[in-house]
């Protein structure tokens, strides 16, 4: 073992206490001879290499080997692959020569084997591999900081069996560090610093409670910080020729490019702002997988739970200067067997290696006995989401979607609370990160399947919050943390249980720093839209209950109560209580993607009777395997369906499930206020959302009126004044006269005004045979008319009519005697011996023997006053005259509006005089 110079004082101070050095390989000047060259610095050439293949030494150069892995999560099942992985990859090198660091989540959600026993087989495991360097993850912080218990997993307990524990950047309220900052190591004459730092948001990764007090600070700032007091010359704060820098943070990408990585502004700050003074860096945190040249070092992750190992190797001049450096990372499994085959290990390997299984085989044993209780059955399999891509799994723990085992364990919460607390529950949470593991279904659920999904051991508990802040606690999905910064994992999908349900727009893609606060648009518990300023009971694991994972508004309840019981145990009181304890996957969705269906406010869309609405749904499958797949959508208002659509994009190969919907509200569906359900089908995933249907606005029927319902034959004369009201504007108007015989007259040239309004006027008159009108206004027949008006529209022809009457009664005498109105009763000459008005009832020729303005068109086979005779006055060679017509002439402007306001007074009133209809054009 080298060990090294650790600090645990204050970031400045912690420098000073220096402990011995244990030297690995031979000293600074034979190592100088074994360089092919010597002498001043150059640029260092860095390569990082895509093989996949340990990189092996190059002859006559002085190098550093340096084996990192990351995020092993107690994978104490995996130790003896690992081991030899490891052993592989150090060989060429020597074991004086490497250097093997834990960057961080060595133990905490782990598997059964290794949790059961509170991760000492994989601490004990570890150490005996010969893992030198232990960087702080937050998953080190689970069981605390410094528990009065001195619980064997808090941090310092972890600290002290480790012998260290790196976390630069995490103090303490005096300032003082909370565990080392770094450890330096004699390997090949030069001294190696190991720099380390976890997440800044670990505090929103584990339970607030526990680390009252330290703080977290900007992990590239501490590496910084170290890095000069460990380049400033000054040996009395520690010196290193090299800098590796170990950070417990990193990119969200796999692989190539950089780009995608540098996207992010986390990795981009590691990879830009490390101080030049650091020769390499590994990365932990986000289980991804990538190697690479940047800025002339390494950046390498090794993906997670003992699946790689990632080496970089330094090759090193006589002054301590790296002058080229080359990465990989290495597989520890090829298909399902190890790379490896250990039995080929001679010496010191073959002895590590032994122990290591040893302490595995222990684990496993021991964890049998206490595993292999079945607690229920389970015949399909029941996963964490997943990242899809051309029907295969690209990512086994996608926290960014739904997933049948988040809805089955939040559903095994609120049961639990409901069955066995008096608060009981209304709704429950659960944390994607706090699921560690698939249920397969195979049959048989034993404690150590439910104890590797639930690997934490939260007390549940049950808050009251705000129908507000709980609309806040989905916001926060988009995450933040609590310096305003978007974190390695922009987007946590929570878990929920089937009766709620919920809606959002734009994207999960989407950045929070600009977006948080813009997303959520609807939550429904039990069918019922959530009230703000109303209080609803939430059961959730302790760490969430504390503001964990950056969902702050989780703190702002108004009163939080510990149950004193497990997560892992109300779920096995769930799997008990089910019928013949069958656990079954829960294949609905809590949220739908809506987007254009709010009003651009976020207010709810107000749609006509009989109108039509056209959105978009997205995101509508689960992320699990075996995930039902959804092909329709249904839209219904109280049952009734009102739209429906195909959905299309397939889950499985990536894309993203999208339906192009519009409903149509039922026109006889009364005014209101009505929920809209959306249901994807064949999953029953159905998600309701606010509907204000408005009233149609009343159609204002075409009308036509004339002025008045009766006339005198005397009145008449004066002309029939008509008109129409709410036809198409500036077009043509057919307008039919059916006189009291049953003939048809047809008028042309009508059109309607801009107001689509028109007027005209009838008169009788008579004409001759070329057509030349004799006389006109005469009094109209006596019978009853009907005027029908027509217009052609859309391919419908709209029709209305309207009906006047003219009768014969008798004209009233003005106040000079004389009848200038009408004609009297017996026909004869009037006072003045002319018959200006009318001619009496029976036809008579009045007193001058004409018939100007006063004669009455004769019946079929009467004479009329010139003595003609015709069918109905149809043709006559008597003084030339032809006939009597019906004509059109115009109106008065202001009898015309006058009618109008009658026409719409006699519509509000149920006037009998309109008929209307409309029927399909020819």
């Amino acid at each position: 073992m080298r060990v090294v110079h650790v600090s645990s004082q204050t970031p400045k101070e912690a420098h000073v206490a220096q402990v011995s050095k244990f030297v690995k390989g031979g000293v600074a000047a034979a190592a100088g001879c074994a360089l092919a060259f010597t002498g001043l610095a150059l640029p260092a050439q860095a390569e990082a290499l895509k093989t996949n293949a340990p990189i092996v030494p190059t002859e006559g150069t002085t190098q550093i080997n340096l084996i990192g892995f990351n995020d092993f999560h107690g994978r104490i099942t995996h130790a003896s692959a690992f081991a030899a992985n490891v052993l592989d990859v150090q060989e060429p090198f020597g074991a004086e020569n490497t250097i093997i660091i834990g960057n961080g989540d060595q133990v905490g959600a782990s598997e059964f084997e290794s949790s059961v026993a509170s991760d000492v087989p994989t601490r004990d495991a570890l150490k005996a591999l010969g893992v030198e360097a232990f960087t702080a993850g937050n998953h080190e912080f689970d069981a605390g900081y410094d528990l009065a218990d001195n619980d064997v997993n808090d941090a310092v307990a972890i600290q002290q069996d480790f012998g260290h524990l790196l976390a630069a950047n995490v103090t303490k309220e005096d300032g003082s560090l909370a565990l080392d900052a770094y450890q330096i190591y004699e390997v090949q004459g030069f001294s190696v610093a190991v720099v380390g730092a976890v997440t800044s948001s670990t505090p929103s990764g584990v339970s607030p409670d526990g680390i009252q007090g330290l703080t977290f600070g900007d992990p590239v700032v501490a590496v910084n910080d170290v890095a000069a007091d460990l380049k400033d010359g000054d040996a009395s704060n520690g010196e290193a020729d090299i800098i590796i820098a170990s950070y417990h943070e990193g990119g969200p990408e796999n692989g190539d490019p950089i780009d995608n990585n540098l996207a992010n502004a986390t990795f981009a700050e590691i990879a830009n702002d490390t101080s030049p003074e650091v020769d390499a860096i590994f990365n932990a945190h986000t289980h991804r997988v990538y190697n690479y040249e940047y800025n002339n070092r390494q950046i390498v992750q090794a993906g997670e739970y003992a699946g790689n190992v990632g080496q970089i190797v330094l090759d090193v001049n006589t002054e301590g200067d790296v002058v080229a450096s080359s990465s990989s990372v290495i597989p520890t499994y090829e298909g399902d067997a190890p790379r490896v085959d250990a039995t080929t290990f001679t010496g010191d390997a073959a002895t590590t290696y032994s122990n290591v299984t040893a302490i595995q085989e222990a684990a496993i044993a021991e964890a049998e006995v206490l595993g292999a209780e079945q607690v229920g059955v389970v015949n399909e399999d029941i996963t964490r989401g997943k990242a899809w891509d051309a029907g295969a799994v690209a990512v086994e723990d996608n926290r960014a979607q739904e997933s049948t085992l988040g809805g089955v364990v939040a559903d095994s919460m609120v049961t639990w609370a409901n069955a066995n607390t008096e608060m009981g529950a209304d709704v429950s949470i659960m944390n994607p990160g706090g699921l560690r593991a698939d249920i397969l279904g195979d049959g048989s659920l034993t404690y150590k399947d439910a104890q590797s999904v639930l690997p934490f051991v939260n007390n549940l508990s049950i808050i009251e919050l705000s129908g507000a802040d709980l609309k806040t606690v989905l916001e926060q999905q988009w995450q933040l943390d609590a310096d305003g910064n978007v974190p390695g994992r922009p987007y946590l999908q929570l878990g929920l249980s089937t009766n709620i349900n919920y809606t959002y727009s734009g994207a999960t893609s989407d950045d929070p720093a600009t977006t948080q606060g813009t997303h959520i648009q609807s939550v429904y518990i039990n069918g019922e839209a959530i009230v703000d300023d109303q209080t609803y009971k939430v059961v959730l694991p302790s760490f969430l209950a504390a503001g964990g994972d950056n969902f702050f508004a989780l703190n702002n309840a108004v009163s939080k109560f510990d149950t004193g019981s497990v997560d892992l145990s109300a779920f096995i009181a769930y799997v008990e209580s089910l019928e013949n304890k069958e656990l079954q996957p829960e294949q609905t969705r809590n949220g739908f993607n809506l987007n254009g269906y709010f009003a651009e406010d976020g207010s709810t869309p107000q749609v006509e009777q009989g109108a039509t609405h056209t959105f978009t749904v997205s995101d509508v499958d689960l992320y699990s395997l075996d995930h039902v797949a959804n092909t329709e959508l249904v839209a219904t208002i109280d049952g009734q369906e009102v739209g429906k659509a195909d959905i299309t994009g397939v889950t499985a190969n990536g894309e993203i499930t999208t339906a192009e919907l519009t409903i149509t509200v039922p026109a006889a569906l009364a005014a209101g206020a009505y929920t809209l359900e959306l249901t994807a089908n064949p999953s029953g995933s159905t998600v309701q959302v606010p509907l204000e249907v408005t009233e149609a606005p009343v159609v204002a029927e075409p009308t036509i009126v004339a002025e008045k319902d009766t006339y005198t034959a005397e009145e008449s004369a004066e002309g029939v004044v008509y008109a129409g009201a709410n036809w198409a504007p500036n077009a043509a108007v057919k307008i039919e006269v059916t006189l009291p015989d049953g003939t048809v007259t047809e008028i042309t040239g009508v059109e309607t005004d801009d107001a689509g309004a028109f007027t005209d006027g009838l008169v009788w008159e008579t004409t001759d045979e070329s057509g030349n009108v004799i006389e006109s206004n005469l009094p109209f027949p006596v019978g009853t008319y009907t005027i029908n008006a027509s217009q052609e529209i859309d391919g419908e022809t709209v029709t209305a009519t309207t009906t006047f009457t003219v009768t014969d009664g008798a004209a009233t005498d003005d106040a000079n005697g004389d009848s200038t109105g009408t004609d009297d009763s017996t026909g004869d000459d009037d006072s003045t011996g002319d018959a200006t008005g009318t001619d009496d009832s029976a036809g008579a020729d009045d007193a001058n023997g004409d018939a100007t303005g006063g004669v009455v068109p004769p019946t079929d086979g009467a004479d009329s006053d010139t003595g003609a005779q015709g069918d109905n006055g149809d043709n006559t060679d008597n003084g030339g005259v032809k006939g009597d017509n019906l004509a059109q002439t115009g109106a008065n402007s202001t009898l015309i509006f006058g009618l109008l306001a009658a026409a719409a007074a006699a519509i509000a009133l149920g006037g009998s005089f309109l008929l209307f209809r409309r029927q399909r054009g020819a």
